[in-house]
């Protein structure tokens, strides 16, 4: 379980820093810090299944996308995402967006940040063009099902075939 302050940097230098753990929370929800460099890597459209998830922009231009609609955010903006519906996030805006995010309730969502950061690192992944980071981010996805799921089937075919690949490559290291 992750702790607060814990940091969980990865490749394309986002960092997810948990300010209020699930534990404390007693699963309610857990907060987090999202810093994001431009041009960082944006998760695939997904749904939180039993999750609704809200952005509050601390710094910098934040781009979301709820349900095929996208929207840049400014600090002091936020947006709410509820249960079941497709989005996902992105960085265009030239500079570092800090970003607080929480998930209600938690579910799995800092473990599945923390098993996504140590894939990474253990498989040695270092920087954003490493093809690798597509075959762990598909792997790890599918080992959190309660917690999100890719949101299109366009998505999902080929998430499960790079997941399947990573398998004999030794892809996410530790595997369950």
């Amino acid at each position: 379980m992750a702790e607060a302050g814990e940091r969980f940097d990865m490749p394309e230098g986002s960092s997810y820093i948990v300010v209020t753990p699930a534990a404390a929370t007693g699963g309610d929800y857990v907060e987090m810090e999202f810093v994001l460099p431009e041009g960082c890597v944006p998760p695939p459209p997904h749904i939180h299944p039993e999750q609704v998830e809200s952005y509050e922009v601390i710094e910098g231009q934040f781009e979301v996308m709820v349900d095929g609609e996208w929207t840049t955010l400014s600090p002091g903006e936020s947006a709410s995402v509820p249960a079941g519906t497709m989005h996902t996030f992105r960085n265009r805006s030239g500079a570092t967006v800090r970003v607080k995010n929480w998930h209600r309730p938690a579910k799995r969502f800092e473990e599945f940040i923390e098993r996504m950061h140590t894939s990474l690192d253990e498989a040695g992944i270092r920087r954003s063009r490493d093809p690798r980071i597509f075959i762990c981010l598909s792997a790890v996805f599918f080992e959190y099902p309660e917690t999100l799921v890719p949101a299109r089937a366009r998505d999902r075919l080929p998430m499960k075939l790079l997941a399947l690949l990573g398998r004999p490559l030794g892809l996410p290291p530790g595997s369950r």
